[in-house]
């Protein structure tokens, strides 16, 4: 039973070092904060001709008049299928991730304060991440469920130099949580075989940190325009619960050294930090009478990203510093937009995504991969002060093998697809 014991306490460290690993992967950064933005594949920040603008390209709103209105909401669903391979889970292995419908919302508001400053503010959802699998999947003591979230506070103020150039800084306050479950395996010494024993959840409530942002935006003759923007790193400190449930399996002495091997009557407070990506953007339109072309170069700077420590006060053997080593990765978007007539336009956009997630961190906490999107869209204006925009992305991963580097030894390939369907309500007053 001495090993059983030992077996116990390690299946107690991986359950909570794995816990953050969810934060580790590069895939769960959004931009869904516009429809007509997300219409163009993204693909906005030489634009912005819209509030959405605090996000895109804040320098913007210094060419926008009055007072202007934006919010909508974005509805996200994706599929993921897991193919193991040997030694474990097995060749023939298969299992589908379960369907779940996530809704990042935006608002957006701005407003003239002097003759050639604005103000705006913006609430909207930069990152956030949710895997749901079957609770009884081999690979439940990575994660059966991982829920992510996180929300930007950002306000900023442009300002226009002169008729052709305009300038904007912000604040980025970032306000987040994390919840998180996964079962605890032990080998059972009677049947030889491991055990489910218990499972462990995690739940951060909000925390938050500070971030900053900068726009530059030049429009010239012939319909050109060009547009720059910086959004620096945000860091927060997180801190938990982690909260240990016991299954019995039958085996009253082999439960009992389970329930002294890990925190079940103490749920123990963990801390960790994790400091979110810097986003650098470039963009070139062309405006027309009736076309416009655009097209956004954009870069993550994960490479920031270069360790995740975790620490339990009280169970230093609990806590560990994990490297990370992420790379920078880019995104290229290219959106077309055609006028019909003063009431209706028409936007396609697509936008290839890569990955910076190394092979060896790929898991069913988030099977990433390189992207490939293509999406279409509607502008119609309901009245002369008022428009809806709707959007429908088709954001498709290339198929994604762990090559058998994975950190938990689940090794196999993932397959996964996602489909968006948005809309926003823009007014001027």
């Amino acid at each position: 039973m001495r090993q059983a014991r030992l077996i116990g306490i390690v299946a107690g460290v991986a359950a909570v070092l794995l816990v953050p690993a969810s934060l580790r992967a590069a895939g769960f950064a959004l931009f869904e904060h516009s429809a007509r933005a997300v219409a163009l594949g993204g693909a906005f920040g030489a634009t912005a001709d819209d509030p959405s603008a605090i996000y895109f390209n804040p320098a913007g709103l210094a060419f926008q008049d009055g007072f202007n209105v934006a919010a909508g909401v974005y509805f996200i669903t994706e599929s993921a299928t897991f193919n193991g391979v040997n030694p474990f889970p097995g060749q023939g292995y298969s299992v589908n991730m379960k369907s779940q419908i996530f809704f990042p919302a935006h608002v957006f508001a701005a407003g003239p304060l002097g003759t050639n400053v604005r103000w705006g503010i913006g609430v909207f959802t930069p990152f956030g991440l949710g895997t749901w699998w079957p609770s009884d999947y081999a690979g439940r003591y990575i994660t059966k469920r991982v829920d992510l979230k996180v929300f930007d506070i950002n306000p900023t103020f442009s300002f226009r130099l002169g008729r052709n150039f305009a300038l904007a800084a912000g604040a980025d306050y970032f306000y987040s949580e994390i919840d998180l479950t996964k079962s605890l395996g032990a080998i059972n010494p009677y049947t030889q075989q491991v055990a489910e024993v218990g499972q462990v959840h995690l739940y951060t409530p909000m925390d938050g940190g500070w971030g900053w942002n900068v726009g530059l935006l030049g429009k010239f003759d012939g319909g050109w325009s060009v547009g720059a923007t910086y959004r620096s790193n945000v860091k927060i400190n997180y801190k938990g619960t982690a909260k240990f449930q016991q299954f019995q399996t039958g085996y009253a002495d082999f439960d009992a050294i389970v329930a002294g091997s890990l925190p079940f009557a103490a749920p123990p407070v963990g801390t960790s930090r994790v400091k979110y990506p810097n986003e650098v953007r470039l963009a070139l339109a062309w405006h027309g009478e009736c076309w416009s072309v655009e097209a956004d170069a954009v870069r993550m700077g994960w490479s920031s990203f270069t360790d995740l420590p975790i620490t339990l006060p009280g169970y230093p053997t609990l806590s560990q510093d994990r490297p990370e080593n992420y790379q920078d990765a880019d995104t290229y978007r290219l959106g077309v937009e055609y006028k019909a007539s003063p009431k209706l336009s028409w936007q396609f956009g697509a936008l290839r995504d890569m990955t910076p997630v190394p092979t060896a961190s790929v898991s069913p906490l988030l099977p990433d991969a390189n992207r490939t999107a293509f999406s279409v869209g509607a502008g119609w204006k309901m009245t002369p002060k008022t428009e809806l925009d709707v959007s429908y992305m088709y954001l498709r991963f290339d198929p994604r093998s762990t090559q058998g580097q994975d950190h938990d030894s689940f090794n196999g390939s993932y397959k996964t697809t996602a489909n968006l369907f948005g809309f926003t309500v823009v007014h001027r007053f």
